[in-house]
């Protein structure tokens, strides 16, 4: 059992947590979270990997993708936070534990983060031992996989910059942003459904579990959901973007 890929990439995902942890009681910032989850999927996958390293064909490209989509994603968020500080999102939270906030932060947040990203990269388990040829299906996957890497990294890109010059009560209406309140939300969503359309070629259809956690999480949990319900006390032009911009799926606005 110990020896189980499952249990190892779980082992992989709370020690990778635990150090983030520590890391964000030395900065005193617990939007290390952040840096650090999109490496859970990657530990991950290297764990899944181990029985046929070095990874070719499909898995070889899967693991070469998430692991420039990791370095993108920490990369922006340790520039972002050497800029503007602890992401609003962990300081509420901060505020709102009151005191003991660094120890109780270890289950609430990072160990809760750890296990999470462990289960949303279990498709890979199935990706990770795929060998042979390409197949069209894959193709389309892989397709889907760079589109949402595309828009995550064009939104981030407009909010990074858009936020150069607000004070804190401006609204971002225009690229991407025009289309969808949460534009970079829905790539990171096309990314986890096309690793799943991964896996279902192979055989992992068992694995839907995954992406839908990573859709309720995002909708419900971590994201759109604690961000929308803060966002009109703070920006009074923000209910009426909402009343015309999709949530997440990027469509034209409603007139």
């Amino acid at each position: 059992m110990l020896n189980h890929p499952f249990f190892l990439a779980l082992l992989y995902c709370v020690l990778i947590s635990v150090v983030a942890w520590a890391v964000s009681l030395a900065k005193r910032d617990a939007g290390v979270a952040d840096v650090f989850w999109p490496w859970l999927a990657v530990a991950s996958a290297l764990v899944y990997a181990q029985d046929t390293w070095p990874p070719g064909g499909i898995a070889g490209i899967t693991l070469a993708a998430i692991g420039i989509a990791a370095l993108r994603l920490s990369a922006m968020v340790i520039v972002r936070s050497a800029r503007t500080g602890e992401d609003r999102r962990y300081t509420e939270i901060r505020s709102g534990w009151g005191r003991g906030f660094g120890i109780k932060s270890l289950p609430g947040i990072f160990l809760l983060q750890g296990v999470m990203g462990f289960v949303a990269a279990i498709p890979l388990s199935v990706v990770m031992t795929r060998i042979g040829e390409l197949l069209w299906a894959d193709a389309l996957m892989l397709g889907l996989w760079l589109s949402g890497f595309v828009i995550q990294a064009v939104a981030d890109h407009q909010l990074a910059t858009f936020s150069k010059g607000d004070d804190g009560t401006g609204v971002l209406k225009t690229g991407l942003w025009r289309y969808s309140r949460h534009p970079n939300y829905f790539g990171e969503l096309c990314m986890a459904w096309s690793v799943f359309g991964l896996a279902l070629i192979g055989g992992g259809g068992w694995t839907v579990f995954a992406p839908l956690l990573m859709t309720w999480s995002i909708l419900r949990f971590t994201g759109v959901a604690r961000m929308e319900q803060a966002m009109p006390s703070r920006r009074p032009d923000y209910s009426a973007y909402a009343n015309v911009t999709s949530a997440l799926i990027p469509w034209p606005p409603r007139r």
